[in-house]
């Protein structure tokens, strides 16, 4: 499995509350995608 980096663009607002939530971006992204894929694979 290769990894690819990509760069997206958010809010300082929003990267205030991924701080404060102790949240890591890409996990949460990862999540999101994975969930996406399983659900249009159905």
């Amino acid at each position: 499995m290769y990894v690819k980096r990509k760069s997206i663009k958010i809010r300082d607002d929003q990267q205030e509350w991924l701080e404060e939530n102790y949240l890591n971006l890409s996990a949460v992204l990862r999540d999101r995608l994975d969930a996406k894929i399983e659900q249009r694979s159905e």
